[in-house]
């Protein structure tokens, strides 16, 4: 598999495209020599050229397996399917896979994708997205990880551009936050389920923040781009589609607030309803909750989940264990203080065994160090937390990376697996625990 991987042919059709990419990304940085931040462009999208390339490099020629190349032979033999026959092919890409539509879609032609791939709809999802850039690659899985790079590196620039004007936070923050951390660069720019997540999650909040925020107007462009992450979303991590419903409906209603704040009756009456409407979806879920744990749903669907990586040999790297042996609905409410610091700081520097371990180790104490900062250098804590309060983005910020951190903490089982599933916090939570008061900034300097 490494020759074909990485053969004379797959250097270069992928030096092909870093050419064509880089002058493309050159183009685009001329077109914008006005705008001053556009000097960070081209060295964020080399960065994440870089580490897209690292990946790639390190499972194709270290490793030797991994999820990402199981992804690159489904989307090659999808590609396959299109040239034997392009029905099948479209019917692949839309149909739930099933034993009965890999017997009856591929053949010794076209050959199978992998069958652990292939049965997990989620996984094999990234196959069909991947496949329709393969007519342009030559299938080669150089240039896709490369072509999957840039478009992470564009998201990321969008980020940056939405959180690049605000005041509460040191310009190289808002930009290393966004474009330099490395181990999101690193799982999150190769061919993976990681990288899609992260690029629809991207999107969703520039396009959600830029029109809440920069009163930038709806547009086709804005609602296809939507349309299309929360989809990906759905099919690839639906879970993160609850995380960002549940902030961004406080954002909206922060935004109302604000809005009608000298009409007392309705103020109050809004925050009366959307109490209500809370505490009510909340017994709801509890209810659903309580009722799957005592048809022990609940319990098979976690041992299923610790199943998969204790015996997947492509799941390998150093484990955690939070100790948690109690799975009622009490049990899991204990266990979300540890799943989320879990989430946010560790790997501690001592149960890092591999460089990029290490890296996420050094990424927790940088944030333990801005954590201890946000507590205990802010002056006023309370005039602090309300400055915090008022900021949009810092509530979608610390609620967002709360959720998702329990449940990367929660479930994850392996750091390797859980640096990868907290990577689309990671900005969020940086710039939270980063930010200052304006004035609070000024007396830094």
């Amino acid at each position: 598999m490494t020759t074909e991987l990485i053969g004379f042919f797959d250097i270069v059709i992928g030096a092909g495209w870093l050419i064509l990419l880089l002058a493309f990304l050159w183009v685009l940085r001329l077109n914008k020599l006005d705008k001053a931040h556009y000097k960070l462009f081209y060295p964020a999208m080399i960065f994440k050229l870089g580490f897209g390339v690292l990946f790639a490099l390190t499972y194709s020629l270290v490793l030797e397996g991994g999820d990402t190349l199981a992804y690159w032979d489904g989307a090659v033999k999808l590609n396959h399917l299109f040239w034997d026959s392009p029905t099948a092919y479209f019917s692949e890409l839309w149909q739930t896979p099933s034993s009965s539509t890999i017997r009856n879609n591929f053949n010794e032609n076209t050959r199978y994708p992998p069958g652990w791939i292939y049965r997990e709809p989620a996984s094999f999802f990234v196959c069909k997205v991947t496949s329709l850039f393969t007519f342009f690659t030559f299938n080669s899985y150089l240039a896709l990880s490369l072509i999957t790079a840039t478009i992470t590196g564009i998201t990321s620039w969008k980020m940056y551009e939405l959180v690049k004007d605000f005041d509460f936070c040191k310009k190289w923050v808002l930009a290393f936050a966004t474009l330099f951390i490395p181990t999101v660069s690193f799982w999150c720019s190769g061919i993976s389920k990681d990288t899609y997540v992260l690029i629809a999650f991207q999107t969703i909040v520039y396009i959600a923040f830029s029109i809440l925020l920069k009163k930038k107007k709806w547009s086709f462009k804005y609602v296809i781009l939507l349309l299309i992450s929360i989809y990906f979303l759905y099919a690839m991590r639906d879970f993160m589609i609850i995380a960002i419903l549940i902030p961004l409906s406080f954002v909206i209603l922060m935004r109302i607030i604000k809005n009608i704040k000298y009409n007392p009756v309705l103020l109050w009456s809004i925050r009366i309803a959307f109490t209500g409407l809370t505490i009510l979806l909340s017994l709801v879920y509890i209810q659903n909750l309580t009722h799957e744990i005592n048809n022990n749903a609940y319990i098979e669907e976690m041992a299923v989940i610790q199943q998969d990586f204790a015996e997947n040999k492509l799941y390998t790297g150093p484990r955690y264990d939070l100790g948690i042996t109690d799975y009622s609905t009490f049990g899991v409410i204990k266990a979300v203080p540890i799943s989320i610091i879990t989430a946010f700081y560790r790997p501690f520097p001592i149960e890092a065994s591999s460089p990029f371990l290490l890296l996420s180790a050094i990424e927790g104490v940088l944030l333990i160090f801005l954590t201890f900062g946000f507590f205990f250098r802010s002056g006023n804590i309370l005039a602090h937390f309300q400055f915090v309060s008022k900021n949009e983005i810092l509530v979608f910020a610390i609620i967002f990376s709360l959720i998702l951190g329990f449940f990367a903490g929660f479930t994850s089982g392996l750091f390797n697996v859980l640096v990868r599933f907290k990577a689309p916090f990671m900005a969020l939570i940086t710039i939270f625990f980063a930010a200052r008061t304006p004035s609070k900034l000024q007396e830094n300097k």
